[in-house]
């Protein structure tokens, strides 16, 4: 019993101790906190953009914001990070210079770095090509080379009826709905084999257009079956080109209403998207069929639904793509949306945006997969199939 109690007292001294030692510890960090306060919420915001992006536990639209500063929020914290150094609050300005080391894995998402592949030569591949066509320009397309766009699956966006791509392809997926007076547009999934089974949908977006939607289609690819899902997620809203003019104009007022309508646009955005992801994810989450998301997500990879995504599956362009791969034919062109993500069953072997499909506000993005339980079979078997 003496044994015990003794015990016990020595565990109260230790958690005693601890808590002196915290409580100090929180004193001096607060002290800190009122001499540098800006440098103290820039690193810590650079900390929540960065564990938001890693993981978006959150889905209200504010994460969308957070995520979506990421870039500045890293230049922000890295700044007053070194300013601490120098103002010599080394334990805050270490914890800054170790937070932004562990961005470089989120800022990989903006960069694909084309690694060397294995050789797969024995092993079938699957080439998948989706582009937010715009209805094919202005001029419907004239010009192109039709027989650039052909593909194992081609998954279309804004899509409206075109010969030249659907003489392609023997599977057909079209889902349509009026535009106006003249066009009905929206999504088309084409396949070189056989569709067993699909769903779509069309969200409505009351007073505008109904074009965002997704095809959900399970393909008999040889002996087995994948998942393929075609997505055109909510439009991020973004009126870069009328915000600049009424700069240029100085027109500070309808300057002023653009910004703050386009934040109205971006809040509605990331709620949409954030309610047709949920959707999407419940045909893909759990799949026993190997998995092909792909489409125009209008979100950058920074975005909600883009960390949502990466929690499950694996990035295209970030596995196997090279340099930027801008997706974007127009103001701001220095962006990224149109992606496609994949389930673990496959093996990316390449990803490139098709710089010179200039017909849409989009390029095309085409990728080659293979079904990795193909890569272990062995190849005089695979050959003498």
């Amino acid at each position: 019993m003496i044994v015990l109690n003794g015990f016990k007292i020595f565990v109260l001294a230790i958690l005693q101790t601890f808590g002196e030692i915290a409580i100090e510890g929180l004193r001096i960090t607060v002290r800190a906190f009122k001499k540098f306060p800006r440098s103290y919420i820039a690193v810590f915001y650079m900390f929540i953009a960065m564990a938001f992006c890693y993981y978006p536990i959150f889905d209200h639209w504010v994460t969308g914001f957070i995520m979506m500063s990421l870039p500045v929020a890293v230049l922000a914290g890295l700044i007053a990070s070194c300013y601490l150094l120098y103002k010599k609050q080394k334990l805050m300005a270490s914890a800054g210079f170790i937070w932004f080391l562990m961005t470089f894995p989120i800022i990989k998402r903006f960069v694909g770095i084309r690694n060397n592949k294995p050789e797969t030569n024995h092993a079938q591949s699957l080439k998948v090509l989706s582009f937010n066509s715009e209805s094919f320009g202005e001029q419907n397309g004239q010009g192109v080379n039709w027989a650039s766009l052909k593909s194992d699956i081609a998954c279309f966006q804004e899509y409206s009826p075109n010969e030249n791509i659907e003489s392609q392809y023997s599977n057909k997926l079209v889902k349509l709905t009026p535009f106006d007076q003249d066009r009905h547009i929206g999504l088309a999934l084409f396949s070189q084999y056989p569709v067993v089974k699909e769903y779509s949908k069309i969200w409505d977006r009351k007073g505008q257009p109904n074009i965002n939607g997704f095809i959900c289609a399970d393909i008999a690819y040889h002996q087995d079956t994948v998942r393929v899902v075609n997505v055109h997620l909510w439009s991020m809203g973004v009126r870069i080109n009328q915000a600049t003019d009424a700069l240029k104009k100085g027109d500070v007022k309808e300057f002023a209403f653009e910004i703050f309508d386009t934040f109205r646009r971006l809040k509605e955005g990331f709620e949409a998207r954030d309610e047709q992801i949920k959707e999407i994810e419940s045909y893909v989450s759990g799949s026993k069929y190997p998995v092909i998301i792909c489409g125009d997500f209008n979100e950058i990879p920074f975005g909600y639904v883009y960390g949502k995504l990466s929690l499950s599956f694996n990035n295209a362009f970030e596995e196997a793509g090279q340099g930027l791969g801008f997706t974007l034919n127009r103001r701001p062109y220095w962006v990224r949306i149109d992606q496609q993500f994949f389930s673990s069953d496959w093996k990316v072997q390449s990803c490139q945006t098709m710089k010179g499909i200039t017909i849409s506000d989009h390029f095309p993005v085409v990728a080659q997969y293979v079904l990795k339980k193909s890569l272990d079979r062995p190849t005089n078997l695979v050959a003498n199939r």
